[in-house]
This record gives structure tokens, C-alpha cells and sequence, in this order.
């Protein structure tokens, strides 16, 4: 009772006004669902430095050395085992990877690397020895896997310790970069 044509005309401006800014905010939402999980640019490999891994252990440790991350969840995107923990040469992630987040496994001197870069950790000490066998066979099958689903090239494929302004000598004095460059060409 006692609505007028203007108090109409007011109605349908706010409409108009929430169904633009709606769009809007949903075409946001859209292009960033479609940017989010095809951001990837780089594959960064590392090592664990310790003998035994799991996805628990791994959410422990950086939990314990990162405690600012708001993601409970292991540094990388994948974990690849060596039969202490995971099985040889299996292949584990978390909810890092389920849901596209940015990594943590450089440091802050390369976000770039962290947030668009998939960061695989082979578990074990590459500084003291070999990598195993079925191991680097799983790293060569999951690297190609994602340089084919993301469109990323063989020279954005990069070892933590190589990567300018890193210090440090992930994946290992050990680790056959050479192979792993060509197994993956």
C-alpha cells in the first residue's frame, strides 16, 4: 500500500545495479577458475635431504618450519617416494595439489617459482646418494605427465639449487640432472 511508480523505478534500478555487479563478480570468478588450474609455468625438482617421507611427515616438518603458510599442507605438489615411507618410486600429494594451491618450496627470493611453479620432492638425500632406479623412472613419467598437461618446455623444468637466488643444493650433488634433461626432452 501506498507504493508509487517511483518507489518501483527504485526497485528496478537496485535489481539492475546487483544483477550487473553479479555479473560482473561472477565473470571474475569464471576467468580466475579458468586461470587458477592452467597457471603453471615451471616444474621445480628437490629432494628431501632425509632418508624417510610421507605426506604426514612432510605436513609436520614444514607445519614446524613454515608455521606462517595458511596452507596445512606439504610444501610441494608431489612427493615421490623411496620405499621408506611411501613406496619405491610411488607417487603422493595433498591437498596442494587437489586444489591448484601455490607452492611453498623455494624461497621468498622466487615467488614466481612458488606460485606458479609445480614443485616435485623426491625423498632421500641426493648429496650422499644415488637416486634409485624406479624413482627417477616415476620423476621422468609424472615431469612429462605435466610438462604435456600444462604446455610447460624443457628449460622451464628447473632444479631448486639452480634456480638464481636460491642457496642451497637441492635435489644434490648426486642427482643426474643431465639424464633427467634428457629422459625428459
Amino acid at each position: 500500500p501506498g507504493a508509487t511508480a517511483t518507489d518501483a523505478s527504485a526497485r528496478l534500478m537496485n535489481r539492475r545495479r546487483f544483477l550487473a555487479g553479479a555479473g560482473v563478480t561472477a565473470a571474475a570468478i569464471g576467468a580466475g577458475a579458468l586461470y587458477w588450474p592452467n597457471r603453471w609455468q615451471y616444474i621445480v625438482i628437490h629432494h628431501s635431504a632425509g632418508s624417510f617421507g610421507t605426506i604426514e611427515f612432510l605436513q609436520r616438518v614444514h607445519r614446524d618450519r613454515q608455521a606462517g603458510d595458511p596452507v596445512d599442507a606439504i610444501p610441494y605438489h608431489y612427493v615421490i617416494g623411496n620405499g621408506n615411507g611411501l613406496g619405491m618410486g610411488e607417487v603422493a600429494s595433498d591437498l596442494r595439489r587437489e586444489y591448484n594451491l601455490w607452492g611453498m618450496h623455494v624461497s621468498a627470493n622466487n615467488t614466481l617459482k612458488n606460485f606458479n611453479g609445480i614443485g616435485i620432492c623426491l625423498i632421500g638425500n641426493f648429496e650422499t646418494t644415488d637416486v634409485p632406479a624406479p624413482q627417477f623412472q616415476a620423476l621422468v613419467s609424472l615431469t612429462r605427465s605435466l610438462m604435456q598437461a600444462h604446455d610447460i618446455p624443457v628449460g622451464n623444468v628447473m632444479f631448486h639449487g639452480r634456480i638464481r637466488g636460491e642457496s642451497t643444493r637441492c635435489p644434490g650433488a648426486r642427482f643426474p640432472y643431465d639424464r633427467l634433461r634428457k629422459a625428459i626432452t
